[in-house]
């Protein structure tokens, strides 16, 4: 119990010390993608008693990123290491052989780090073993120190040299049959939701801007969309003022003074087609309907002002600034195994036509809106 402890906290300690300190740490250590073992990788420590050398590795189960199109891949994956400040050679007893039969074990150690990763991505593993992934490294550990000391038995620590290359081929040919997932490409769920905040200028035009001057507006959208298509609902909320020449005559109201501010509230339904999709861009141009309504001295029924159904026909424009598929192991028995999000800056353009019949006149008009903001959308991905 107290070596298994003791390799824990060494793994952690040397995760932490590459965060830290770079190419510095990694000389420290010796990872199987790294390449061949020599003796620089071992320390130049004397024998102790009749063992003339010692590999000390580990493995550990931590975050990884790849990226590809635009795309950053996030999954779990299992890590070996040799320590070089560890293991050690007696210089004296440093042959090719020797070698030979420490790279056979390092061998082993990469062969049982691809099994347990294989194992942890296949969906086999069970909910217990995945949620204290410790235990699955262990057995992995003791699994792989099993082998090694088969090996050592077996060949004499490298001394019988037909021994060493049957096992040589052997563990060559698991490993040229063990693949592992590269996790850089994913297949999206047909849903997915987002939500966007956003701010911007309502230009007014036509005969409705006798009325009222151009102003501000900040809100929030809704989206649910199935493959490229969406399904929007938005509500914006801004303020402007009313012009002198619609005092008491136009507007029918006793106490509106002139520029007086008006609160101004546009809630719609839209659907949209997406004509551009991809890992950079959105493109979605939009028809709907909805309410603009206009208040006076707050909220309340007695201040209701105008109000009127109207056609809303935009585009909303997102450009992704973080595109991110995320693997989770729990996730990995069922057909989606991956949750992408987007981040992305968002534009949206959109008009509208009013007829307002509860002013005398009935005065017709337009908006033209422009709202800048950020949008967040996410949906379940199959990652492979």
């Amino acid at each position: 119990m107290y070596s298994v402890i003791m390799r824990k906290v060494f793994v952690i300690a040397v995760i932490c010390a590459l965060s830290l300190t770079g190419i510095q740490a990694q000389n420290n250590i010796h990872s199987w993608k790294m390449g061949a073992l020599s003796w620089k990788d071992f320390a130049p420590n004397g024998s102790i008693g009749n063992k003339h050398s010692h590999m000390e590795y580990y493995m550990g189960i931590q975050g990884s990123m790849s990226e590809k199109g635009g795309v950053k891949y996030l999954h779990p994956t299992v890590t070996a290491f040799m320590s070089n400040e560890y293991s050690w050679a007696d210089p004296a007893f440093r042959t090719p052989r020797l070698l030979a039969y420490h790279q056979c074990a390092f061998d082993l150690v990469e062969l049982h780090r691809r099994q347990l990763e294989n194992y942890l991505m296949s969906g086999k593993a069970s909910f217990l073993e995945l949620i204290d992934p410790d235990h699955m490294v262990d057995n992995a550990m003791q699994q792989v120190g099993e082998e090694i000391a088969l090996l050592k038995a077996e060949t004499a620590e490298g001394g019988d040299s037909i021994r060493l290359s049957q096992w040589q081929a052997l563990v060559k040919q698991q490993l040229d049959t063990t693949t592992l997932h590269t996790f850089t490409e994913h297949r999206d769920a047909p849903m997915r939701w987002g939500l966007a905040f956003d701010g911007g200028i309502a230009f007014i035009g036509g005969h409705l801007h006798d009325y009222l001057e151009h102003g501000l507006a900040f809100g929030f959208t809704g989206d649910v969309g199935y493959r490229r298509h969406f399904l929007t609902t938005a509500l914006s909320m801004g303020g402007s003022r009313c012009f002198d020449t619609v005092y008491h005559t136009e507007w029918e109201i006793n106490d509106l003074y002139p520029s007086d501010p008006i609160l101004h509230l546009n809630y719609y339904f839209a659907y949209g087609y997406a004509v551009v999709d991809n890992a950079y861009l959105r493109l979605v141009p939009f028809i709907g309907f909805g309410r603009q309504k206009f208040y006076y001295n707050g909220m309340d029924d007695s201040s209701h002002g105008p109000s009127d159904g109207c056609l809303h026909v935009g585009v909303d424009f997102h450009y992704n600034i973080s595109n991110q598929v995320e693997l989770n192991e729990l996730l990995c028995r069922f057909r989606y195994n991956a949750r992408h999000d987007l981040v992305s800056f968002h534009t949206k353009l959109y008009a509208t036509y009013n007829r307002f019949e509860q002013v005398i006149g009935s005065p017709t008009g337009f908006t033209v809106n422009l709202q800048l903001g950020v949008s967040l959308m996410t949906g379940r991905a199959h990652c492979e």
